[in-house]
């Protein structure tokens, strides 16, 4: 049964986040952080304010970058995670690496069979059928080679992560309005969090 928690900023939501370990029973220390949508940001205090949150309730923290490490150890520690979580970033850059990796049956296995999975803005953002929406909010030229937008499809929503705030206070509302009416836009601030288990989901 998958096992979700979305956020727009991680380290603004750990009461909700521990309120889900507790609901759901997650006894598991180990997180595998994979922190490579940064790659490309000029910004990135939010992967440490989060890595940083995680430690301070005792959770052992695993790094890894599927851009730079070798694919064979990115795919033995996918397959080895206790827990996933996936940073914020930009989103198009991430989903071309996880694409050049081959990794999204892995991952989609990996949270369909019930690992607990961490997804912070476009960490988030890729659990949706596309990405496409998220282009407004995030440039697609930081991923020249990714022509295929289709997400991981594990959502039937779409997250719409920094509603309303800033930085992204006029991008995220541009993003609504354009497509509000096709997609189910699913908005959480930077203090919200969505949780999904089995085929149910809330906003907390």
């Amino acid at each position: 049964m998958k096992k979700i928690f979305l956020s727009s900023y991680f380290a603004g939501t750990i009461k909700q986040f521990q309120t889900f370990i507790q609901e759901n029973s997650i006894t598991a220390k180990r997180v595998l952080c994979i922190p490579t949508a940064g790659n490309v940001e000029d910004y990135t205090g939010y992967i440490d304010e989060g890595f940083q949150s995680l430690i301070d309730l005792g959770y052992q923290i695993d790094n890894l970058d599927v851009a730079n490490d070798d694919t064979d150890s990115v795919v033995f520690k996918i397959q080895q995670a206790e827990i996933l979580f996936i940073t914020g970033g930009n989103t198009f850059y991430l989903l071309q690496e996880l694409k050049r990796e081959n990794l999204l049956p892995l991952l989609v296995e990996k949270i369909q069979s019930g690992t607990p999975y961490i997804g912070e803005s476009a960490g988030a953002i890729i659990l949706a059928p596309s990405i496409e929406y998220n282009k407004i909010m995030d440039s697609p030229k930081s991923a020249p080679e990714l022509l295929d937008y289709s997400g991981l499809g594990i959502t039937n929503f779409y997250t719409l992560p920094h509603y309303i705030e800033a930085p992204f206070t006029k991008t995220v509302q541009e993003t609504y309005n354009n497509y509000h009416k096709r997609l189910n836009l699913l908005p959480i601030n930077n203090h919200k969090a969505i949780i999904v288990i089995g085929d149910n989901y809330r906003v907390v």
